[in-house]
């Protein structure tokens, strides 16, 4: 009997901790279920405000990217830099007319999936800008000789570039970037 008892004695110790951490585990798996439905009624609430706000933050992206190629558009378009990205000297004044043409037409063709997330008035903006630009650029081009060459096509349009207080471009750029300040402050 003594036996026994000795034996019960010297496992006691152990015996508590086994029953101690048993308990333990026991509390703890009770407060992780506990949380874990706190949660779900909670997300049942929250959820439309956290779709609603994530929603909103994957438009908000949309509108920007769209705004930042319609902005990369219109810089593209500009005389000077259109001159500049297509002119070569072997051109002659038609062969840059066309091409000149056919670049704000493609780049717009591009770019037009993207009106979509922009505002009524910036797409407006943008679409007379592109009609305002081929007028432009045809009616310069088309009173250029047979036999002039592309610098002389690129002289003309910068001197009549340089004739016009704001350009149709510039005023969409305007627009488009106080659109997007307006949504930066928001």
């Amino acid at each position: 009997m003594n036996d026994v008892l000795s034996i019960i004695l010297a496992l006691a110790p152990y015996l508590i901790i086994v029953f101690a951490l048993i308990y333990m585990f026991h509390e703890a798996l009770g407060f992780i279920k506990s949380r874990d439905a706190q949660k779900a009624s909670h997300s049942k609430t929250d959820g439309n405000r956290a779709d609603k706000s994530i929603q909103s933050d994957v438009v908000i992206n949309l509108e920007l990217q769209a705004a930042e190629r319609f902005v990369l558009y219109l810089e593209r378009i500009s005389p000077d830099r259109l001159v500049m990205r297509i002119h070569q000297t072997t051109m002659s004044a038609k062969q840059l007319q066309s091409e000149m043409l056919r670049s704000i037409r493609e780049e717009f063709d591009h770019n037009l999936s993207q009106q979509i997330y922009i505002s009524e008035g910036s797409w407006e903006l943008i679409k007379n800008a592109k009609e305002e630009m081929v007028k432009f650029i045809s009616a310069t081009g088309d009173t250029m000789h047979e036999k002039s060459t592309g610098l002389d096509l690129s002289r003309k349009i910068f001197e009549a570039a340089s004739r016009v207080e704001k350009l149709p471009s510039e005023i969409a750029l305007q627009y488009l970037r106080k659109e997007i300040r307006r949504h930066m402050n928001l």
